[in-house]
């Protein structure tokens, strides 16, 4: 059988993976190349979630092109976030659970767990868009813990317990040894941006405010 025959399409992937079926995670799982599915789903992912989240970039009067630019950007910081989330929680199987797993079922299985993230913009929804936000979550943590008891066999709890300690293993490296490359993130974005972006609330609400206010009367200070 050619190796075309045996890969599932795209969009089969990420319909398995957004009505939580096992078999979408052991297609991509058992696909060979095919398996970095997984990493476009987490990219794309990045972009749609940066396009719910450009209200900041419209704020900030970024022009089109550079406007663009950003959300490419944020899309690919997105991506490294995910990637350090499957390396923290392939670690927590490994040395919690003493389980032999190398750390690409783990990046594949999280990666197509994302699918339902493709639907982050979404989150640009008034009123609705954090809920929905929230939702997302909810239905991409469901979604990995089918996928990776799908590849290995682990008991659902294990799986879940795993993707939580990965997850605050983390936020927690973010916090400390991971501040440079976030600061980098930020400049990054920046110059993408061609202006220092704001994402302080207080500071939208203060330049929102500003905005809205109307001018000083003439001849008044």
């Amino acid at each position: 059988m050619a190796l075309s025959d045996s890969l599932a399409p795209f969009s089969t992937v990420v319909g398995g993976a957004l009505r939580l079926q096992a078999e979408a995670f052991r297609d991509v799982h058992h696909a060979g190349p095919f398996g970095a599915v997984g990493v476009w789903i987490a990219l794309l992912a990045g972009f749609s979630q940066a396009i719910g989240q450009a209200f900041i970039l419209f704020v900030n009067r970024v022009r089109p092109l550079r406007f663009a630019l950003c959300l490419v950007v944020e899309a690919v910081l997105f991506l490294l976030g995910f990637l350090a989330w499957a390396l923290s929680t392939w670690l927590v199987i490994r040395l919690l659970f003493a389980y032999p797993i190398t750390p690409m079922p783990v990046i594949r299985a999280l990666g197509v767990a994302h699918a339902p993230r493709l639907l982050a913009f979404l989150g640009a929804l008034p009123y609705l868009g954090v809920p929905w936000l929230n939702l997302l979550s909810f239905w991409t943590a469901i979604a990995f813990v089918v996928g990776l008891v799908g590849v290995t066999g682990l008991a659902p709890w294990s799986v879940f317990s795993a993707l939580v300690a990965g997850w605050f293993v983390m936020h927690v490296l973010q916090r400390s040894a991971g501040l440079p490359v976030m600061r980098l993130g930020h400049w990054l974005l920046d110059r993408a941006a061609g202006t220092p972006v704001l994402r302080e609330k207080r500071q939208l609400r203060q330049f929102l405010a500003d905005e809205s206010s109307p001018p000083a009367p003439p001849g008044r200070r």
